[in-house]
């Protein structure tokens, strides 16, 4: 591998920690430290096929469904059930 290729990889490695600490504390505000702590251990990308991009959606959709009052324990689940956000919010809105 290249310098500038393992520069670039580093770079977005970086980002990609920036982001999730962004996510995980938005969580922590919405719903609390331990929702945030059992998201970061349910969507943990080593423990699913999907990679660390897909850990971060995962958790950028926990913290849309949750900003809209979502309740925590719901919110977990319904991201599992893969079901589409904003059927998610509409349901639980109604």
């Amino acid at each position: 591998m290249a310098l500038s290729e393992l520069i670039t990889a580093m770079q977005q490695e970086i980002q990609q920690k920036e982001k999730e600490s962004e996510l995980l504390a938005s969580i922590t505000v919405l719903a609390g430290y331990e929702i945030a702590e059992t998201a970061k251990a349910i969507y943990a990308s080593q423990k699913h096929m999907y990679s660390f991009d897909g850990y971060l959606e995962q958790l950028s959709k926990l913290q849309t469904i949750l900003a809209a009052g979502v309740p925590s324990n719901i919110a977990i689940e319904a991201i599992d059930s893969c079901i589409d956000i904003q059927d998610i919010i509409r349901y639980y809105k109604v």
